[in-house]
């Protein structure tokens, strides 16, 4: 009993060298490749990148392996932008679909297209997942496992700040595809509208800003229209726009015509305004009211707890002021809170059945033997995640939870049959070892066909449910060994008569 206690409390030093993550790499067969080009860069540029991209992609992944492989470009400025990951002309992303024989995973592929993308084209930034919809779920639609995001008032503010956190992450091992979303330098033409002229002229400061946004966008915007097509049924937006090619430069945007209620003739803009060259934000996100920058981390080559752990540990220096804080959100944020649930669902489930043993048995003795065998489960969970390389994730819980109920029935066998023996009037020791002789092959026979039946599982690899069979495998295995030798001497020490002393006449 002192070995397997001591062989317990220096087994769980293995537990910090387990990995975490949320939920198991799979082998999805999908890569998603997210391109993005320096700020503002035009849409035309941008189709060339990506063509290059595409001609990476082939020359890496043999074409007979890619099933489909499809590229966005860009984001229109409407309604279709609230469902794209791109923030502007300069950004595209990649969707390759995998043939089922390939001949390497999604993972390998990744790797070899990351190195080769930033190596031949270093002026763009890439970010490649290979999670598929399952990871999507459970980072919410984030595109990469790892987000810190930078809250406060002010963005100037807040970049800096987001900026030292990305040079710190970039310096984590693991940490790969560091970027911050939210960029600050696309390029503008701010527009200076002298109210003054300009009423002079006929010409409201609503009515010059119509005129700009139908010639660079669409009078939809602010005027919408509709056309009902009865031949189909479908309703389509009307709208004045401006072709292409009539604003190509600074001096044909100055030369758009301003019309108004009031005015008699068409205004030329450069007539009431002036023009300067800036920087602003590409795009700005909120969470909760609050402005915030992302910084965003994909993980490669170790497991995303212990990335997240050292992320954590390197930002933790960062100076914020007041008014601004720093959150991690992502699949970080869900694992830690999913951890907490599932291993307070545990205790909860384990001292249940501690309580629903004490009502069947009628004593607190014999459900604290049957449950001496629980921990002896977690200690093959433990060694095989270890030996293995499995992180610890949801499928592993789940695994724990079945060893649990495994490793417990085979104590309630032992117990209850030893129990019986007892009551026919054998010593504890006589009790134990009867009840052991006869319930050991229907021990070994439950294990034996869990090991067997979970073996093919355990050992392919990249499957969701390869942690689960390895942790159930371990902890029943360790469980059957150690539990039929742990038990019974917990039975003969708590069971054993009391001694009675011999008086003397």
């Amino acid at each position: 009993l002192a070995l397997v206690i001591g062989l317990f409390v220096a087994s769980s030093g293995l537990y910090p060298f387990i990995g975490q993550e949320l939920f198991p790499q799979v082998d999805s067969g999908q890569i998603t490749v997210r391109v993005r080009g320096s700020s503002g860069l035009r849409i035309e540029r941008t189709e060339d990148l990506v063509a290059g991209v595409e001609e990476m992609v082939r020359g890496i992944i043999p074409g007979r392996e890619i099933v489909r492989l499809i590229s966005n470009l860009g984001v229109l400025l409407d309604w279709p932008a609230a469902y794209t990951p791109n923030s502007g002309p300069m950004d595209a992303f990649l969707n390759i679909q995998l043939s089922d024989d390939r001949s390497r995973s999604s993972q390998e592929y990744a790797r070899a297209l990351r190195a080769e993308l930033t190596r031949k084209l270093p002026g763009a930034e890439f970010a490649i997942d290979t999670g598929g919809l399952i990871t999507a779920a459970l980072n919410f639609g984030l595109p990469s496992p790892i987000n810190i995001q930078v809250e406060g008032r002010s963005l100037e503010v807040s970049y800096p700040i987001a900026e030292e956190i990305r040079r710190r992450v970039a310096a984590v091992p693991g940490a790969v595809d560091v970027r911050i979303q939210q960029r600050q330098d696309f390029p503008q033409i701010k527009v200076n509208v002298d109210r003054v002229k300009a009423a002079y002229l006929g010409l409201t400061n609503e009515e010059v800003v119509k005129n700009v946004v139908t010639a660079l966008n669409s009078s939809v915007n602010f005027a919408p229209s509709f056309w009902f097509d009865h031949r189909n049924g479908n309703h389509y937006f009307l709208g004045a726009q401006y072709g292409e090619e009539a604003i190509q430069d600074l001096d044909t945007l100055k030369n758009i015509p301003l019309t108004g209620a009031s005015n008699g003739s068409p205004v030329l803009l450069r007539n009431i305004a002036t023009f300067e060259r800036a920087v602003a934000p590409a795009e700005v996100s909120h969470v909760n009211i609050t402005r915030v920058i992302d910084v965003y981390a994909n993980v490669d080559g170790r497991d995303i707890g212990s990335v997240a752990a050292d992320v954590e540990r390197a930002i933790a220096g960062v100076e914020v002021p007041p008014g601004y804080a720093v959150r991690t959100r992502g699949e970080v944020a869900s694992m830690k809170e999913s951890f907490a649930d599932m291993g307070f669902g545990l205790i909860l489930a384990v001292s249940l059945l501690y309580l629903v043993m004490v009502v069947q048995f009628r004593s607190f003795r014999d459900p604290l033997i049957i449950m001496a065998a629980v921990p002896l489960g977690l200690l093959g969970v433990i060694w095989i995640l270890w030996g293995t390389g499995t992180t610890l994730n949801i499928q592993s819980f789940m695994g724990i939870i079945m060893v649990v109920g495994i490793a417990v029935s085979y104590s309630v066998l032992l117990v209850d049959l030893a129990n019986r023996r007892l009551a026919e009037g054998m010593s504890a020791r006589e009790a134990v070892e009867s009840a052991g002789r006869v319930r050991l092959r229907p021990i070994l026979m439950t294990t034996l066909a869990a090991v067997l039946a979970l073996a093919p599982l355990a050992l392919t690899p990249g499957q969701a449910t390869t942690p689960l069979a390895r942790a159930v495998i371990g902890g029943v295995a360790v469980s059957m060994m150690l539990g039929l030798f742990t038990v019974p001497v917990l039975y003969t020490y708590l069971k054993r008569a009391p001694r009675v002393r011999e008086t003397q006449a």
